[in-house]
């Protein structure tokens, strides 16, 4: 079965979302709901440059941000799919599905991965269109032909003519005895008559009792319900702490290990829940813990990349200036020993395949922000030869 998932197509639908816009409808944003939003647009923009892997970095920093954003889980399935994850992508789209009552969306891309929706394009939708039109109609033309045939095999006539004069009698006879009954009832009365006996005595004590009775019945419902309420979100809130202290666990050793970008993912991938408030503090630090490491694993893994590149191949330098970028992403705001000497690298990358705006932003971050240190002069040089349209020197 070929998968008919089309990225391209797919991205079309996808819109940046305008925070001040939203702001001004719903009123202030909580913080975290704001940066989710950036994150969500900046994702965006990574994956229509091609940069998928910054993408999910940034998606699923904005799920873990604001858990209940569905259409940053469709965009994050929609990632993973570009960038050959197949079953991370039908995890992400499931997830959408379990936890959203309208996750249309999301089960209209699984299908599509698994060729059940034809893929359309802006020449084909009409032909789609069609074919549903078509199989639905079929289908109910099928359906009413049965219930058709059944109605009519239930009103034909029987052969045998003797039935027949049985019915016409019947109907005859009944319309007699009408008749009779008719004339015979005088036109001001009824056939039946119905007294209402009013003479039952009523004892207000048994009264007050009962409704008294009745109220304490209504109470005991009421709290019932209240308590299987408090029950369920008790279980709910159970299972999901549960869970998080099994994954902060795993992480924890995933990391003592040594495999950093496993352990940042593991993190990451929070499945559309929130942290606990109780296990915020240990989630924050083994994080930072995490996420630095992985992105200093991220750092050492571009430049293999890029000074293993003998044969000056662009798409190995693309490669390499993926690894740096998302180095980048998982430090944010922080401040590394090697964060200028990051730059710089992915600045070179970005400018071996022909990224030549990347290049230049990359470059004049370094000069801006380490103007004393000896990378802020190459990056001025780099920038010079990339103003004159030469190839950038070094290797």
């Amino acid at each position: 079965m070929l998968d008919m998932l089309n990225v391209s197509f797919e991205l079309e639908n996808f819109q940046p979302l305008d925070l001040e816009e939203i702001e001004k409808e719903a009123g202030d944003l909580p913080e975290d709901t704001v940066k989710a939003i950036q994150l969500f647009n900046k994702a965006l923009e990574d994956i229509k440059s091609g940069n998928e892997d910054i993408a999910i970095i940034q998606l699923k920093k904005a799920i873990s941000l604001y858990p209940s954003f569905f259409e940053a889980m469709n965009l994050l399935g929609i990632c993973y799919y570009a960038a050959g994850k197949e079953d991370a992508a039908r995890s992400a789209f499931k997830q959408v599905i379990d936890a959203d009552d309208s996750g249309l969306k999301a089960m209209q891309y699984l299908n599509k991965m698994d060729g059940l929706v034809e893929q359309t394009d802006s020449g084909s939708v009409n032909n789609k269109r069609k074919s549903s039109k078509s199989s639905k109609g079929s289908r109910s033309s099928k359906e009413g032909g049965l219930f058709s045939e059944w109605v009519a095999k239930g009103l034909k006539a029987e052969d045998n003519s003797i039935y027949g004069l049985k019915y016409i009698a019947g109907i005859l006879i009944g319309v007699l005895i009408m008749g009779l009954i008719w004339y015979m009832v005088p036109t001001n009365k009824s056939l039946f008559t119905i007294t209402k006996e009013e003479n039952i005595i009523k004892d207000p004590e048994l009264e007050n009792q009962i409704n008294q009775l009745n109220s304490r019945i209504e109470k005991l419902e009421q709290d019932l319900d209240n308590k299987k309420e408090e029950n369920l979100k008790l279980m709910e809130s159970f299972g999901v702490y549960k869970d998080w202290v099994a994954r902060l666990k795993q992480a924890e050793e995933i990391y003592n290990e040594g495999k950093y970008i496993e352990a940042a993912e593991l993190m990451m991938n929070q499945q559309g829940t929130a942290v606990p408030d109780d296990l915020k503090g240990t989630y924050d630090s083994l994080w930072d813990q995490i996420r630095l490491k992985a992105a200093n694993q991220y750092y050492n893994d571009g430049n293999k990349t890029y000074n293993g590149n003998t044969a000056r191949d662009i798409g190995v330098y693309r490669t390499a200036l993926e690894q740096y970028e998302t180095a980048i992403a998982l430090i944010d705001a922080d401040s590394v020993t090697y964060k200028a000497a990051l730059y710089y690298q992915a600045g070179k990358a970005a400018a071996r395949c022909n990224e030549l705006e990347k290049a230049v932003e990359l470059f004049e971050y370094v000069a801006d922000e380490f103007p004393n240190s000896s990378y802020s002069s190459y990056s001025i040089s780099r920038l010079k030869e990339i103003e004159s349209g030469s190839e950038i020197s070094g290797n």
